[in-house]
């Protein structure tokens, strides 16, 4: 179950943008207008990704003792507003294409499943080579992240928490995936070192946070041949073609936490940052039939390393929470807003 959690999650956007042929199919107007179509398709999942990779670090401002743990396991999940289920094909400038029918408006990976508008790819004459539409999305407007991690006292008032997935392999239809995802943040209580402070009614503590989750998948061959159109894809399956994505977030700010019998109540404000890279690489040929004195030719280019996406973000980050602890074990769940606003719960189990 933990394999296939991860396998669904960290592979979200490798699974549902790239093993989908139409959003391979944009490679037909060339690297520029391929590398467009894609930032704009598969930015909502890279920008929830980065905020679920933030969440869940902590539900409380206090510290463990020395050698106190616990072991959590929680899920976010990113809501992706109405705006990013869609974008708008005439505000990103392609050379290549041209939208033939349908609207400029097409869905996100987010968005609807329908296909979104047809395109056509154009020869530098502007003749028609071929048409293909806008793949649809996932219809899934909540992304889903999960976490475990192991929090420990370490130093005096000072938590360590440790997340870490080893990287796993997987095998689907032919394609192989590989993934793995590790993390690491500190949480300080400062206000034990200070006097006045001390004996404030609540607990209040620094925090930082750095995660990193790499993963890829090499693709299906696609050796198809001409259709009714004058233009085809292929490459073959030489494990070179493959789809590489690495995402690394940071997270710093302040925890404030008060605590009522089994209750405690906490919230934090910070600044949060993620960057996630999807890059395409191997060669795709692209067959282009020409047609010189009556008599039909192929044109083939080779496009090379053809799509290198970077998706940043860089927010202030708030979130606020309730945590139920009972003996030894802890319910919590919380609030976050970031680049998205997400919902964070799950369950602990340790000793302070």
């Amino acid at each position: 179950m933990k394999k296939l959690i991860l396998f669904i999650c960290l592979g979200l956007i490798v699974k549902a943008g790239y093993s989908q042929t139409s959003v391979v199919d944009f490679l037909k107007g060339g690297k520029a207008d391929a590398g467009k179509l894609s930032q704009a398709y598969l930015q909502p999942y890279a920008f929830a990704l980065g905020d679920g990779l933030n969440n869940g670090w902590y539900n409380s401002a206090e510290t463990h003792k020395l050698l106190g743990f616990d072991l959590s396991v929680s899920l976010s999940g990113i809501q992706i507003p109405d705006k990013d289920r869609t974008f708008d094909i005439s505000a990103l400038g392609l050379t290549n294409m041209t939208v033939a029918s349908g609207g400029n408006i097409a869905p996100t990976i987010a968005g609807s499943k329908n296909s979104g508008p047809q395109l056509n790819v154009n020869d530098p004459q502007g003749n028609k080579l071929v048409s293909f539409n806008t793949p649809g999305g996932t219809a899934l407007n909540i992304v889903p992240v999960p976490m475990f991690q192991l929090g420990f006292g370490l130093l005096p008032h000072t938590d360590v928490i440790g997340r870490y997935v080893p990287d796993m392999n997987f095998g689907n239809n032919g394609e192989k995936m590989n993934i793995g995802f590790w993390g690491l943040g500190v949480k300080h209580n400062f206000m034990e070192w200070i006097p006045v402070l001390k004996d404030l009614p609540f607990d209040a503590s620094i925090f930082g946070s750095y995660s990193e989750a790499n993963a890829q998948s090499a693709l299906v061959s696609n050796t198809s041949g001409f259709g009714s159109d004058n233009v085809y894809l292929s490459f073959l399956n030489d494990n070179n073609q493959m789809l590489k994505m690495k995402t690394k977030t940071t997270k710093y700010g302040l925890i404030v936490s008060k605590k009522l019998g089994v209750l405690t109540f906490f919230g934090g404000i910070g600044h949060s940052t993620s960057e996630s890279t999807v890059d395409l690489t191997g060669t795709y040929t692209i067959n282009t039939k020409v047609q010189v004195q009556g008599t039909d030719y192929v044109a083939k280019t080779d496009l090379v390393d053809p799509v290198a996406l970077l998706f940043k973000t860089n927010n202030v980050s708030m979130d606020a929470g309730l945590r139920l602890k009972i003996m030894f074990l802890s319910l919590f769940a919380s609030i976050n807003k970031a680049e998205y606003t997400s919902y964070n719960a799950g369950v602990s189990v340790g000793m302070r």
